[in-house]
């Protein structure tokens, strides 16, 4: 019996390493990418955002029972492309807990702490809304709808006995309270073609005549479609620019202060290369690189980074620290 059980759970681990493994390679359908080729989101990776709003239809009637399910997915493929989503009291907590250790902290420039009492809160709001479809005709419907409301969309399609699942992302700038960008994402659940999960109603089960499992599946996929989107979508904007502070000297090493921070979409780790600038004539002139750092201890406004590549004397004051932006390419779906 505990060797017919240790089996069950060595199999049921390896399967669901390759539905892991699945979702993260899962390549991008053409269509996708053509549908939202002209949006530009304006957001840096690490972006702190709020959920404000999350709706889910099914064959076009409301089911906010689906809530429950969809805003994890949702939050899972916003965190995977590099967003922090904010606004609940634990990540309050926790970002009060960091800033005290900042202020302890002795390899920390203190000039570059913002001042007491000042919580980051996100700096812009999703609103997504989900359609579950189960016809061609449904289907039909909502691309209509969707054009009428100016958004054109093309190449998707639902076989008979399949599900739909269709995902809209709105981005709203929270200073504005107006619409910036709208990225959608399609998928049928053939796209999600091994699944094992939990869900709210329970484990789903492995036959393909299984309803729910098909709704299931075409969720999952079309969520794997938009983080892969935002993945890509993120690497095509401009690198963050700031200028190199000074040096602060810690207890081990000589750390580099920058004027770039949370603000601007520096997250630990980022990496930037640095650029001495020269004055040309009248004209002030960034040099190729001579350094690469990375960003270690970040607030509002500034950063705290080591020295990865390069000499530490041939940084100085005033000169650009540039963005590294790793490139994404997306793999596409025959």
């Amino acid at each position: 019996m505990r060797q017919t059980l240790a089996l069950y759970l060595l199999l049921l681990s390896f399967l669901s390493g390759l539905s892991a493994q699945n979702a993260k390679t899962l390549p991008l359908p053409k269509a996708i990418l053509e549908a939202n080729a002209s949006v530009k989101l304006g957001i840096p990776q690490g972006a702190r955002v709020l959920i404000r709003e999350v709706l889910v239809f099914v064959d076009g009637y409301p089911d906010p029972s689906l809530r429950a399910f969809v805003e994890p997915m949702l939050k899972a493929a916003l965190t995977e492309a590099g967003f922090t989503v904010v606004a609940n009291v634990q990540e309050v907590r926790r970002e009060v807990e960091e800033r005290r250790f900042e202020r302890e902290s002795e390899e920390i420039h203190k000039g570059s702490l913002p001042p007491k009492g000042m919580i980051l809160r996100e700096t812009v709001e999703l609103k997504a809304t989900v359609h579950l479809v189960r016809s061609e005709k449904q289907l039909g419907m909502l691309l209509g709808e969707l054009r009428r409301r100016r958004i054109d969309i093309g190449g998707f399609y639902i076989r008979k006995h399949e599900s739909g699942a269709l995902v809209s992302l709105e981005i709203v700038d929270n200073a504005t309270l107006t619409t910036t960008a709208q990225l959608v994402s399609f998928a049928t659940d053939k796209d999600e073609t091994f699944t094992i999960a939990g869900t709210p109603f329970g484990a789903i089960l492995m036959g393909r005549d299984n309803q729910r499992q098909r709704d299931m599946n075409a969720l999952k996929a079309a969520m794997t479609y938009l983080r892969n989107l935002l993945e890509i979508k993120l690497a095509e904007r401009e690198p963050i620019k700031g200028k190199v502070l000074g040096k602060v000297e810690g207890v081990t090493a000589t750390y580099i202060v920058i004027n770039v921070g949370r603000l601007n979409g520096v997250q630990k780790g980022t990496q930037f290369a640095i650029h001495p600038v020269r004055r040309v004539g009248e004209e002030l002139v960034a040099l190729p690189p001579v350094a690469k750092i990375r960003a270690l201890v970040i607030n509002d406004t500034n950063s705290v980074c080591d020295v990865i590549e390069g000499k530490l004397e041939n940084i100085n004051e005033g000169d650009e620290a540039r963005e590294i932006i790793q490139e994404v390419k997306a793999i596409l779906k025959n």
